[in-house]
């Protein structure tokens, strides 16, 4: 028989969190782009994934505040930073054993999802201080989470536009229905497995070039570009002679465009203008022209992504870490909801392979005679 490769449009289950249905981004049945337009905060977006309805004003300021108050790492955890951060191992890996290690601290078993999400918001700016030599930062009470989370990375804080950019950005990679790192964690919690090891197992799949760690590879195109002078067109083209993908380009889904992409495409052009980056801006245009004619593919989420983060100053290594922070909030949504369907997954497969074969004559099973 033949099945779809990698339940590529297969429905598994139902879900109130996020729909990408008719290839429009809805976060509980409000439209992304209206949230981004009328200034949603962050905290706003992870309230309303969390209860699947919007918060009134006096629960998301008590909201934000109890999220900010608990942007703060075990002492654990800080010990095992200042040891492994600097490692030549990837982020995602550093990332990966430090969500597995806040697993064993400080009562765990009481910690729920807003406690969860501001420790691994912390841990994540953490370690991108602490591999630029910088030394941690507190979360300031005066700032939202999105607007800490940026200053605890990169110690400064935010004017009015960037703060805009920034929630919005996180807002955009909050959640994104049944993607790969989602499912996967959804997969642990339906074995009713702890909130931690859903969030490990979701970091581990995030890591992957083809999901999170797209963004890495868009920013490596670019400057391999830049650095050797090349022309976009023909870099694509030899790039395809020898069978490499061009990162960055086309969605399962979104197949005449990434709404996301739309938005974050006018932030890249307006960050690297302040920073002096026109330059792989430029480039961006250039490749999402001849893609578009050449193969009509649109670019995706990761595609300005990659630029934005480099104009907030991080390290392409780091880029992942960013998106991990923004994904946790769905994550958690996500193991929530399935916890709460105390049903396992657990799909079949169909099998392929040789049938009827004999053991005993296959092995040649004699005496052996001394």
């Amino acid at each position: 028989m033949d099945h779809p490769k990698g339940l590529a449009g297969i429905v598994v289950d139902d879900t109130h969190i996020s729909s990408t249905k008719n290839e429009k981004l809805t976060y509980a049945g409000y439209l992304v782009q209206e949230m981004v337009q009328r200034h949603a905060t962050f905290e706003e977006v992870v309230f309303l994934l969390w209860n699947q309805r919007l918060p009134n004003k006096r629960e998301l300021k008590a909201f934000r505040k109890d999220l900010v108050s608990k942007m703060v790492l075990p002492a654990e955890t800080v010990r095992l930073l200042l040891y492994i951060a600097r490692e030549p191992q990837h982020p995602m890996s550093i990332l990966r054993t430090t969500t597995s290690l806040l697993g064993t601290t400080n009562d765990v078993d009481h910690d729920e999802p807003p406690k969860i999400l501001a420790k691994m918001l912390t841990a994540i700016a953490a370690i991108i201080r602490l591999r630029d030599d910088e030394p941690f930062l507190e979360a300031d009470p005066k700032l939202g989470v999105a607007d800490n989370f940026l200053f605890m990375m990169t110690g400064k804080r935010p004017d009015a536009e960037l703060s805009y950019i920034f929630n919005t950005v996180m807002i955009l990679h909050a959640d994104h229905e049944f993607n790969a790192s989602t499912f996967t964690a959804r997969v642990v919690a339906s074995t009713m497995s702890d909130y931690y090891s859903c969030i490990t197992a979701a970091v581990c799949a995030l890591k992957g070039p083809l999901h999170g760690g797209a963004n890495e590879r868009v920013f490596d195109m670019l400057t391999e570009i830049i650095d050797h002078d090349e022309d976009p067109v023909e870099f694509v083209e030899q790039q395809v002679a020898v069978g490499r993908k061009i990162m960055g380009f086309g969605h399962r889904i979104y197949k005449h465009g990434d709404p996301r992409a739309a938005i974050l495409k006018g932030f890249a052009e307006e960050l690297s203008k302040k920073t002096g980056n026109e330059k792989y801006y430029d480039i961006q245009l250039k490749l999402a022209d001849y893609m578009l004619q050449r193969d009509g593919l649109h670019p995706n989420v990761d595609y300005y992504t990659a630029l934005i983060y480099h104009c907030l100053g991080l390290e392409k290594e780091t880029f992942t870490l960013v998106f991990a922070a923004c994904r946790t909030a769905g994550w958690l949504a996500h193991v929530m909801e399935q916890r709460g369907e105390k049903t396992l997954i657990r799909p079949n497969s169909e099998y392929v392979g040789p049938t009827d074969r004999n053991y005993a004559s296959d092995t040649c099973m004699k005496k052996v005679v001394h």
